[in-house]
């Protein structure tokens, strides 16, 4: 079982990552990249205008998302335990999975913005939130091995 969850914490560690490396590339990148990766509407402005939205608030994402992976990587051992370990990756959890379930109700209010990137992006964020519980439920098993 725990091998199981190793391989889900390792996901969310890869989807994490990948997340930084898109938003750091989205940056780089400028407008171009900020519309291929579906930056909402004023983020795209923003960049096709060089004001500070874009890259401030594209680098805060990456920012929370290096976190998330910082998270993952103390759930497998990779790091140092971090500070509030369990509580994190449950929380990173929850956000992860109600990102995912958004897109339920969101198909019935919107549902001409339904497309082939929000599917992508909905199973991607539910793979993360199952990986980040998978993470929880190992960091609780190692912590009362500890204590024992």
């Amino acid at each position: 079982m725990k091998n199981i969850h190793v391989r889900f914490t390792f996901f969310s560690l890869a989807i994490s990552l990948l997340g930084v490396a898109i938003h750091v590339a989205a940056i780089i990148g400028g407008p171009a990249w900020c519309a291929f990766f579906g930056a909402p509407p004023q983020v795209l402005a923003s960049a096709q205008d060089g004001t500070w939205l874009a890259p401030l608030s594209t680098a805060g994402i990456a920012i929370l998302m290096g976190i998330c992976a910082l998270y993952a990587c103390s759930a497998l051992g990779l790091v140092p335990r971090l500070p509030l370990l369990r509580t994190m990756l449950a929380g990173i959890a929850a956000v992860c999975l109600l990102r995912a379930l958004a897109l339920v109700p969101f198909a019935f209010i919107h549902p001409q913005l339904i497309n082939v990137f929000e599917v992508v992006a909905a199973l991607t964020w539910g793979t993360a939130g199952i990986g980040f519980i998978a993470g929880y439920l190992m960091s609780k098993s190692t912590l009362a091995a500890s204590r024992a």
